[in-house]
């Protein structure tokens, strides 16, 4: 009998390479996120520390102009902050549909694996009747032989 052959074999290998690829950009949208989510600490560390530093010049006493102009750093800074935060959420969102992505993937190469299973298990039943059925030729074969013989 010949060698098993999975028929939908060049299929399966680009569904699997397709699941590869979909599993990498996943991998790289979250090292995105998690960039951002390292920024976004930053940003609430320093507006933390502008804040400190705000509360002190009130305390040193200092102008008004000083203290406008570090309001407008903090304003800006929290600007900044908001901006991130929707990044993040944007990113997010990216993570979810690309998980989807790669979900779908994985269960069309689940599919062809089966696919290949069943057809795995016709191949050896096959197989084992081809087996059968030669031993039983032998046998005959050979009682025939035996019986011409004698």
């Amino acid at each position: 009998m010949k060698k098993f052959v999975f028929t939908l074999q060049r299929l399966k290998e680009f569904r699997e390479q397709t699941l590869d690829t979909e599993k990498g950009t996943l991998a790289e949208l979250r090292a995105d996120l998690a960039a951002l989510e390292a920024e976004l600490e930053s940003i609430l560390e320093e507006l933390a520390a502008l804040n400190r530093r705000l509360l002190e010049m009130y305390a040193e006493g200092t102008t008004v102009n000083d203290i406008a102009v570090h309001k407008r750093y903090i304003n800006a800074k929290q600007q900044e902050l908001h901006m991130k935060r929707h990044q993040i959420l944007m990113k997010n969102r990216e993570i979810e549909h690309q998980l989807q992505v790669v979900i779908d993937a994985t269960m069309e190469v689940s599919k062809l694996e089966k696919l290949e299973e069943h057809q795995i298990e016709e191949y050896k039943a096959a197989e084992q009747k081809e087996n059968e059925q030669f031993i039983e030729e032998f046998v005959s074969n050979s009682d025939w032989r035996k019986a011409h013989a004698e």
